[in-house]
Parts: C-alpha cells; sequence; structure tokens
C-alpha cells in the first residue's frame, strides 16, 4: 500500500513545481525556470525511497516553520486518529493538545495492553492509529530479546487490522531514556538495540515506521528531569514528525 502511495506523491510534487515554473512566466534563460528543470531532473534520478524522505523532510520543515510563526496548530491537522500508548503519551491529552477520547494512554501501558483496547478503537472507527509504545515493554522482561518482542508485535498488528481493517497503522520507534533514568532500570539501555528490531520489522512487512531519531537528538533537553518523560514543549515536535507519515 505505501508503495503504491509514493508515485502519486512524487508526481503530483512534480505537477507543483511545473504549476510553479509557469506562474514565473515561462522563460527558459530564467535562473529560476533552471532551478526548477534542475529540481526535476534530480527527482527523476533518485530512487522512490530517496524521494519519499526528501519529501517527509521538506514537509517536516514546512510545518515547523509554519508553527513557529503562528500560521498553523499542529494539533489542528489531527483527524479521524487514534493514539495508543503509555505515560509518555498521556501527554498529547494531560497538556489538552488532543482530545482525552482519542488518547488511548495510560501508565504502564504495553503491546500487551492493545487487545484490551480494541473495543474503543472500533468504536471510534479511525482511519489513522498511531502506537507509541515501547518504554515499559523494554523494562518490565515480558519480552526478553528484541525478537520475541517484535514477533508478539506483529501478533496484535494483525489483531488491529482485523477488528480495523480500513484503519492505517503508524508504528513509533520507542524514545531512549537517559539519566537518571538508568538508576530506576538499567534495562532501558537496551532501547536503541529494540528499536532497531522494530525498525527492520516495519521495513519487511511494509508498515509505516516513524522514526524518531531526529526528533530525540534535537530536543532531548525538553525531558523530565526524570529522564524518561517530556516536558509539554516536546509534544509539538513529536507531533509534527508523526504528522510527516501521514498521507493528508
Amino acid at each position: 500500500m505505501k508503495k503504491k502511495w509514493i508515485p502519486v506523491v512524487a508526481g503530483g510534487l512534480a505537477v507543483i513545481l511545473i504549476i510553479m515554473v509557469v506562474k514565473t512566466v515561462w522563460n527558459p534563460a530564467s535562473k529560476e525556470t533552471k532551478k526548477g528543470i534542475e529540481y526535476l531532473k534530480e527527482l527523476e534520478a533518485k530512487d522512490v525511497d530517496a524521494v519519499e524522505k526528501e519529501i517527509k523532510q521538506v514537509k517536516k520543515e514546512a510545518q515547523a516553520e509554519a508553527v513557529a510563526k503562528g500560521e498553523l496548530s499542529v494539533w489542528a491537522q489531527f483527524s479521524d486518529y487514534v493514539i495508543f500508548g503509555d505515560s509518555r503519551t498521556v501527554g498529547f491529552s494531560y497538556y489538552e493538545f488532543l482530545d482525552k477520547q482519542r488518547v488511548l494512554a495510560e501508565a504502564g501501558l504495553t503491546i500487551a495492553n492493545i487487545p484490551d483496547y480494541i473495543e474503543q478503537m472500533k468504536t471510534l472507527n479511525p482511519a489513522h492509529i498511531f502506537l507509541c509504545t515501547g518504554l515499559n515493554d523494554v523494562s518490565i522482561g515480558l519480552w526478553k530479546t528484541p525478537e520475541e518482542y517484535v514477533a508478539d508485535y506483529e501478533n496484535k498488528v494483525q489483531e488491529i487490522k482485523k477488528n480495523l481493517p480500513d484503519a492505517h497503522i503508524y508504528i513509533n520507534s520507542i524514545f531512549p531514556a537517559q539519566d537518571p533514568a538508568f538508576e530506576k532500570s538499567s534495562a532501558w539501555r537496551n532501547i536503541p538495540e529494540y528499536t532497531e528490531a522494530v525498525r527492520k520489522w516495519c521495513e519487511e512487512k511494509g508498515y509505516t515506521y516513524i522514526d524518531n531519531t531526529e526528533v530525540f537528538e534535537a530536543h532531548k533537553d525538553l525531558y523530565d528531569i526524570d529522564g524518561i518523560h517530556f516536558q509539554k514543549a516536546f509534544y509539538e515536535y513529536w507531533a509534527i514528525n508523526m504528522l510527516a507519515e501521514v498521507e493528508l
């Protein structure tokens, strides 16, 4: 499903660029026209994955700039969705960014709790389901290895797909913990290993994977003092990163 969408987006982007060129009054000798042609040729030379990555990056940067200028509310872009997750995810509703009924999150939740929320998901019948777990999953010891974890994750995703076949599922990478969190659980040092397993599994299955690495690297200063949870300002950056994966 995902690969079918990419050429359409790339084609749409090309059309937009062509329109921009025409609107500058077509002149093969103009700098604007040459720049547009050069960019289109660059897109043609790139593979589909590279084009998709570039489009997402442009989308994130444009959204972030619009939000910073007060021209766009990132939260208004969320429509027909459900977000499932743990105490980190609770912040989306705790800070009143998103509708509490659509943020199915509680402290301590893991993928093992997904079946408990299937009925609520069915009632809401969302077009988009964002899964934001991992912190507790790694620390409780229920899944001894990353391989065991992704195998069970697959079962849970299939259960969602069985009950909500028309929903698009987005799987977030696991945000790392940082000091002093490791004093509470040394297991959190293994988060990168589990995250990499989740990434590879999503790639193999064709699931939409949301890589939060850049968000973490750029905004790790917005973690709470416990090294686990996030400050209010962090959620906007996370949200923009999630929305970059959504076909609008």
